[in-house]
């Protein structure tokens, strides 16, 4: 499993809009298309895009990377679900 986080910003005549930092560049063909989202990838079989926008890290990702001091250690063993 694998967390990745967009950002948002606020547009005045568009409200919140998400940006992905992954940006644009060969067979990546994320736009700043407002109100039209165009992230750089899909979703794919299994993820899950988490609706809302978040001024903080989630406590329960934080407390979980917190726990381990390596990559191997929490690997399989992230949270998924914001709960």
């Amino acid at each position: 499993m694998c967390i990745y986080g967009l950002n948002a910003v606020y547009l005045k005549n568009h409200g919140w809009y998400r940006i992905d930092p992954r940006g644009n560049k060969e067979g990546v063909d994320a736009q700043f298309t407002p109100p039209f989202e165009k992230l750089a990838f899909p979703l794919q079989e299994g993820e899950v895009d988490i609706e809302g926008y978040f001024s903080e890290p989630l406590a329960c990702i934080i407390e979980h990377l917190n726990k381990y001091d390596k990559y191997k250690d929490i690997v399989g063993k992230l949270p998924d679900s914001i709960d």
